[in-house]
């Protein structure tokens, strides 16, 4: 599919100086993306998603997913979050 094929939703038919725009503001999702790559245990990748998720939220301008995110990073941070998540996980690659 060529670019004056894709749905104007995905900003195809933008003029140059609005993808730029659009790209800078929207290019912290990539560094955050590769922190969730980067990350070396499973726990390290669960607070990067929710960093990403709080990111995102930020953007939509909910402050309910903000708050909710928050508490969860809260628990995953907390040294019985976090040993609640390593049993979760250590459950599940038992399993498989």
């Amino acid at each position: 599919m060529s670019e004056d094929q894709l749905p104007e939703e995905f900003g195809a038919g933008l003029p140059l100086l609005e993808k730029l725009k659009l790209l800078a503001e929207w290019s912290p999702l990539l560094a955050r993306m590769q922190a969730i790559l980067s990350a070396d245990t499973p726990h390290a990748r669960a607070v990067a998603v929710i960093d990403t998720l709080q990111w995102a939220a930020g953007k939509s301008g909910t402050q309910v997913d903000d708050e909710a995110l928050e508490h969860l990073e809260a628990v995953l941070k907390s040294p019985e979050g976090q040993a609640f998540f390593n049993w979760v996980v250590a459950k599940i690659d038992g399993a498989l």
